[in-house]
């Protein structure tokens, strides 16, 4: 039986790891995905199913598929689009995954985009605002003493 060969198109790395992040949680997952070296990138989940990391320039760092339940987890507390209903990122190429349809990948922001939201920040710092939702982790359930 002949060895099956990697595919070029996509770093071994990331082919080696597929498999393992089925029985993962979304938050290890994230930890273990590369990021954009320069820190301006990116992550977010296309309507196939696949998280990726993506850089300034909205080129793929890094992929993975997530099953359904995770895709539920991405979306935890949050109104989930219908499209993600059926979504099943385990079931995508490789090679898709790196080299995604034009709608699984976020839109650059323009310089207008950008002072919109550096004006809006701005604006929740001065008001106090410091977390807009809270994360299992920071909520212990006990009130805010604020």
């Amino acid at each position: 039986m002949a060895d099956k060969l990697p595919d070029p198109t996509m770093p071994q790395g990331a082919a080696d790891r597929q498999p393992v992040h089925d029985n993962m949680s979304l938050r290890n997952i994230l930890k273990s995905m590369k990021k954009d070296p320069d820190g301006n990138g990116i992550n977010a989940l296309g309507y196939d199913g696949v998280l990726r990391s993506f850089d300034l320039e909205r080129n793929v760092v890094d992929a993975v598929g997530l099953n359904p339940t995770q895709i539920r987890e991405y979306y935890k507390g949050l109104p989930m689009p219908d499209r993600f209903l059926t979504a099943d990122g385990r079931n995508i190429s490789r090679r898709d995954m790196f080299y995604p349809d034009a709608e699984n990948i976020p839109k650059k922001f323009t310089a207008e985009d950008i002072a919109k939201i550096e004006a809006h920040n701005e604006e929740l710092e001065r008001r106090g605002v410091t977390c807009c939702v809270l994360d299992k982790s920071t909520d212990d359930g006990k009130p805010n003493p604020r």
